[in-house]
């Protein structure tokens, strides 16, 4: 089985494990497995993980790292859950979803990927915009990147002049292709499903906004601002250094609720 349709299967046995009355801890370690396993994905580390299963020795020595210790102890309980759930015999038809997620565990562990995986919880957990992995001004760029980088991303996002795209890499056929994908405009669509956007800032043209983003010493994952009555969500792509702004009028024909009306800041 692909990589990628085993790490689906893992993540449809959490949703089977989880339960609407249980422990926080037993919620936390799923959450964290979910986490997990998506983190493998979104960075397209399938094929990395991949071979990393079919080579790894247990008990071989593991990448020094800094990680958090509260994540490190996270990813031991989480071992030990699934362990003991390995061991039941009445988990015998879910035999390959635990031992892939045990194994996703072991490569975060042995390869040093807790400070990534850290960030990339946090990220999940504070609701920020889809992750990307590189950034480039042109797809002629893009494209080049991927065809010379040592290990391409088997699937995952990066920025060509500010928008999103998919990066993909097929193995077995050597197939590499760069094509836009709409993440942004889902994400934009989701975020005001529920909640109104209440705009931080305001400017009178866009100049303005990308000044006023780029001065910014620690801007957070993102914020509402307003640029001619229009509202944008201004985005800092931390890890690959960009800060871009994008229009909530990129959801238009993705969105799912359209009764929220926005709350607009008072103009000077």
């Amino acid at each position: 089985m692909p990589t990628q349709d085993a790490i689906l299967e893992a993540q449809l046995l959490i949703g089977r494990l989880w339960k609407e009355k249980q422990s926080p801890e037993r919620a936390r370690i799923l959450e964290c497995t979910g986490y997990t396993l998506s983190f493998i994905s979104a960075t397209g580390q399938d094929y990395r993980f991949e071979d990393f299963r079919q080579s790894h020795v247990p008990g071989s020595p593991r990448q020094a790292g800094t990680g958090s210790a509260n994540l490190r102890e996270l990813l031991a309980r989480t071992q030990g859950f699934f362990n003991q759930l390995l061991a039941d015999p009445g988990t015998s038809n879910e035999q390959g979803p635990l031992r892939i997620i045990l194994d996703a565990v072991e490569y975060i562990v042995s390869t040093g990927g807790l400070d990534a995986l850290g960030e990339h919880m946090r990220r999940l957990e504070a609701g920020s915009p889809p992750h990307v992995v590189a950034a480039f001004g042109t797809r002629e760029e893009a494209a080049v990147w991927l065809e010379q980088v040592p290990e391409p991303p088997s699937r995952a996002l990066v920025l060509i002049d500010d928008q999103y795209h998919q990066a993909v890499y097929l193995r077995d056929i050597n197939h590499r292709k760069v094509i836009p994908w709409p993440a942004m405009e889902y994400y934009l669509a989701e975020l005001v499903q529920d909640v109104a956007p209440v705009a931080m800032a305001s400017f009178t043209n866009r100049e303005s906004a990308e000044a006023w983003l780029e001065a910014q010493t620690e801007p957070p994952d993102r914020a509402w601002v307003l640029i001619a009555g229009e509202f944008h969500l201004a985005v800092n792509h931390a890890n690959v250094r960009r800060r871009a702004l994008y229009p909530l009028s990129m959801a238009d024909g993705y969105a799912v609720n359209d009764e929220v009306e926005a709350e607009r800041p008072q103009q000077d």
